[in-house]
């Protein structure tokens, strides 16, 4: 295996054969180790320099990162109002085209204007009597009276009621 003819040096430029070579001369190693302490120092110097910056820099990322999240939730929270007042408006809509009550209107569910209609129907269906149960609940005007005409006037009521009494 074959050496190439640049071998590059510590500081990046390529020495040469036969060149000297600052590692395997004393001074030339301890002068290269003191540029190499300086250039160090150097750079120190420089991050010291530039760490309040950049720690500046790190809390405005963060607080502009709080501002946008504290943004986005508001407009979060505006979406969801908007959409609750959406629901309530087309609630309100279908139980009106009803002919519902507030209170009846408050019971109805669900998420679409189609799934609110047909709950109001089916509100409509239970709480309205059916023709056979109308019927039913009509009271009997043979019921409770004598077959009489009842009397209109309060007196004359009580005239008939003590009359009945006393001819008995």
């Amino acid at each position: 295996m074959s050496h190439p003819d640049h071998i590059p040096a510590p500081d990046g430029t390529a020495l040469q054969d036969g060149e000297a070579r600052p590692w395997e001369n004393a001074a030339a190693a301890r002068a290269e180790i003191e540029r190499l302490a300086a250039e160090l120092a150097g750079h120190a110097a420089r991050v010291a320099e530039l760490e309040p910056a950049a720690a500046e820099l790190h809390q405005l990322q963060e607080a502009g990162k709080t501002e946008a999240q504290r943004l986005t939730e508001r407009a979060e929270a505006a979406e969801r109002l908007a959409e609750q007042t959406r629901a309530d408006l087309v609630r309100a809509q279908v139980a009106h085209s009803r002919g519902l009550t507030e209170r009846q209107a408050a019971r109805l569910v669900g998420a679409t204007r189609e799934e609110l209609e047909a709950d109001a129907d089916e509100l409509l269906a239970d709480i309205t009597p059916s023709p056979a149960a109308h019927r039913l609940m009509r009271p009997d005007p043979s019921q409770g009276s004598s077959g009489q005409d009842a009397a209109a006037d309060p007196a004359a009521m009580f005239a008939g009621l003590l009359h009945n009494s006393l001819h008995r």
